[in-house]
């Protein structure tokens, strides 16, 4: 990675194949695992342990995704439905509204340019607000009072520790207890002011 365009072009059609198979939908995090094993293996097995090559796949997908929804729209195959926790085809009716001009997630992911001119720096920051929209929290929390060993116990983590180390933490704790894993909103609020209060510890 970064790939151009013509790399990925037998995405498309196995994702319409993959999701027309799945009528309840799928999560991202499941519709990757389809794609990395037999019979595509479109992505590597260490595909989404980086940083980096996480946004890429991330990225890669969601233009693909994109555009899957955009030829649905045409041809008046159905209606995609993208989000990180769903991802799901509904049949086409008559009347339907098609695409929302103004969508940026959609116009962000259809741009390859994004792909090639984001680096590690940027993918760490939009990683943050990632794991916060997914675990579905406000941008800020203000206020945060946890005491220090409630939050190093809900964080699994011990003292000393690097602000590189919490941010690979918390996004593994956040995977954990993320709705499709079994876990809940209330958790992962938790382990936001969890992350919050050890953060303002580091010197």
């Amino acid at each position: 990675m970064p790939h151009i365009p013509n790399d990925w072009a037998p995405l498309q059609p196995i994702l319409q194949s993959i999701l027309l198979a799945h009528s309840d939908g799928l999560s991202e995090y499941e519709l990757f695992k389809c794609l990395q094993s037999p019979p595509y293996k479109m992505f590597n097995t260490d595909a989404l342990q980086h940083p980096l090559s996480l946004f890429q796949s991330h990225f890669i997908l969601f233009n693909a995704l994109y555009q899957l929804q955009g030829t649905w729209l045409r041809n008046k195959t159905g209606l995609l439905q993208i989000h990180c926790s769903c991802i799901r085809h509904s049949p086409w009716k008559a009347g339907q509204s098609g695409l929302i001009t103004q969508d940026k997630l959609r116009a962000y992911y259809l741009d390859w340019t994004h792909l090639n001119d984001t680096d590690q720096g940027q993918v760490e920051v939009l990683l943050d607000s990632f794991w916060s929209a997914l675990a579905g929290l406000p941008s800020q929390i203000h206020g945060n009072i946890m005491p220090m060993q409630q939050a190093l116990d809900l964080m699994k983590i011990k003292a000393p520790y690097s602000a590189q180390q919490l941010k690979q933490q918390y996004r593994k704790m956040l995977h954990i207890h993320h709705p499709d894993k079994g876990g809940n909103n209330s958790q992962a609020l938790q382990l936001h002011d969890a992350y919050e209060r050890l953060k303002s510890n580091i010197l």
